[in-house]
């Protein structure tokens, strides 16, 4: 597995400034009041193979992995950090609650006023990482203009730490990956809504929970496995874990890679490496049958030596099943993938 390759945030402050503004980049593509450009998007999809003590091979398992990075310009990310300002008040709701979440925005907007000036100097790092945290924030709060119980969900992001490069644990952080993941699937046309167990998507008329959560320990993984199979048994007949691991790379850190390629690989080796060392516990919480499949998911920001434009956001997503689920199952399950490699260019 390619180690990836993490630099610390408090370096290269002269040198990120020097370049001029940088175009920020995230995983989905962002609301029409965003000025959003194409993204470029990949698929993967591979069988897993056990070869066994008399060397015959047997397919034990499919990952599907998508990659997906698009482009904003940072001359909106002003507008975009008052959108999301302006989507609590509307609600009643103060986002000074959250003191991470108001210093990300006041870091944003600050930044784009010193641009504005002509004062660039006045740029530094700290600046850039808190746009992108915006941008990423923002992309998917703003969608939630579509959901019903807006309110709660947004109370849900004021509650506890919004600083994505941190490692504390907390209620937005996993109110956000909800989100995140509702805006991906919505994207790709998929009919989800958010609904419990976290998320609903309709396949044919009938429902398919999504239980949303977030690894902050690997030594965590067994209980929040169970904890999700629990919620998808009470709400429905079957449904996907969706697991994010964001909180797994290095804290204050960001992604350094040479080309594009090689800053998926990195990530796509991250979930890959999950999915590996959690093997024995994936199977043992899918093999009963009523969560189908395992969804892993990591973003970073991230800096592409080669890239038009270095500092961006980035996302890997990975799917993983194992076989010989019943054919209804797997015929939805296949309608899910189809539909996550819809648009996207097979690698």
């Amino acid at each position: 597995m390619a180690k990836p390759q993490f630099k610390r945030s408090s370096s290269s402050h002269e040198r990120q400034a020097e370049q001029g503004a940088p175009e920020g980049r995230s995983a989905g593509s962002a609301p029409v009041s965003f000025d959003v450009r194409p993204m470029k998007r990949t698929s993967e999809h591979s069988p897993i193979f056990e070869v066994n003590a008399s060397g015959q091979s047997t397919q034990i398992g499919t990952t599907s992995a998508f990659t997906s990075v698009g482009s904003s310009p940072y001359s909106g990310i002003k507008s975009r950090a008052l959108s999301l300002a302006n989507l609590f008040s509307s609600h009643g709701l103060d986002v000074k609650k959250s003191a991470s979440l108001q210093q990300l925005i006041d870091m944003t907007v600050a930044m784009s006023d010193s641009w504005d000036r002509g004062a660039k100097e006045e740029v530094t790092f700290a600046h850039l990482l808190a746009a992108a945290q915006v941008e990423r924030i923002a992309t998917a709060a703003l969608s939630i203009v579509q959901c019903a119980a807006q309110e709660g969900t947004l109370r849900g992001l004021l509650t506890g730490s919004l600083d994505l490069l941190g490692r504390e644990q907390s209620k937005a952080k996993d109110t956000l990956w909800e989100l995140e993941l509702l805006r991906i699937l919505v994207h790709h046309k998929i009919d989800a809504t958010l609904g419990e167990p976290d998320l609903s998507v309709q396949f044919s008329g009938s429902p398919v929970g999504f239980a949303c959560k977030k690894i902050y320990s690997e030594g965590n993984v067994s209980k929040v496995l169970s904890n999700a199979v629990s919620q998808i048994e009470r709400e429905g007949e079957f449904g996907i874990i969706a697991l994010n691991l964001d909180d797994l790379l290095p804290a204050n850190a960001i992604l350094k890679a040479p080309t594009l390629s090689a800053m998926s690989s990195m990530l796509e080796d991250r979930n890959n490496f999950f999915l590996r060392t959690h093997e024995r516990h994936l199977r043992k919480y899918l093999t009963p049958g009523r969560a189908i499949s395992v969804l892993v998911s990591c973003a970073a920001i991230a800096d592409v030596e080669n890239a038009e434009n270095r500092f961006m956001n980035t996302r890997q997503t990975t799917v993983w099943q194992i076989p010989g689920i019943p054919d209804a199952k797997a015929e939805k399950m296949n309608r899910f993938i189809a539909a996550m490699s819809s648009q996207y260019v097979a690698a």
